[in-house]
């Protein structure tokens, strides 16, 4: 197995052609993307935890190479507030996307520049060194609509660069006009979707849940992705798929 800082010297070293891309998985629903030049990352989940079955494959000092860095949704593994201050300083040009509705507390809270920070929400596109975000609202469980401003708390972003479009589906469940949504918006090179489910159990637990792999599979038989990976599992024993 590499060590963090082997890992990340094989992301900068990798070459990445006209119209492709290369992403590592990172654990949960994070990844490591490149396109081109540029490196994303987005929900990377980088804390200690002995809870966690999967350690953190480097540690957040040693992320230096970010040129953006995605969070879908205000849970620890998702948005990592106890590392995003660190990642601030080691990748120090990296811009956060976050949604809109908690780009306050970031920016307080972890001490990270507004100016770093942009907002995201459903509809908003950004462009940023070439590279579009789009946002979409999951549902994780449910939407959760902010009544005061309209605005959602779970968002999937769309990333298109380099001649390749993606769609990272954060976490959700399926909501009424979500295939048809997210369709208009494609044709996609890749998605990426959440598998490990939900139940009754879990929900008492207050572990709120995801799409079913079954769930899944009919989104991208519906989608027609040239790839769909999977994600959300694995991390933790009593949440997997």
């Amino acid at each position: 197995m590499k060590t963090g800082k082997e890992l990340i010297t094989n992301i900068n070293n990798t070459i990445i052609n006209k119209a492709s891309v290369g992403f590592w998985w990172i654990g949960q629903m994070g990844y490591a993307i490149k396109l081109g030049d540029k490196i994303i990352y987005i929900d990377a989940y980088l804390r200690e935890n002995p809870r966690r079955t999967i350690p953190p494959l480097f540690k957040p000092q040693d992320v230096n190479n970010a040129d953006i860095i995605m969070g879908t949704h205000d849970h620890s593994d998702h948005i990592d507030r106890e590392v995003w201050g660190d990642l601030s300083i080691s990748s120090p040009g990296a811009k956060f996307l976050v949604p809109n509705l908690v780009l306050d507390s970031v920016s307080k809270d972890l001490e990270i520049p507004y100016d770093r920070l942009i907002g995201m929400d459903d509809g908003i596109s950004v462009e940023i060194d070439g590279i579009k975000v789009r946002a979409i609202a999951s549902a994780h469980e449910l939407l959760h609509q902010d009544e005061e401003t309209g605005q959602y708390p779970f968002l999937g972003y769309i990333i298109e660069a380099n001649g390749v479009k993606i769609y990272h589906a954060g976490d959700t469940c399926i909501y009424p006009g979500y295939f048809e949504k997210i369709k208009a918006l494609g044709p996609f090179d890749i998605i990426f979707l959440p598998i490990n489910g939900r139940d009754a159990v879990r929900y008492k637990r207050n572990t709120i849940g995801n799409m079913t792999y079954q769930e899944a599979v009919d989104l991208a038989g519906y989608l027609k992705p040239g790839l769909v990976v999977p994600g959300h599992y694995e991390m933790f024993e009593q949440n997997s798929e």
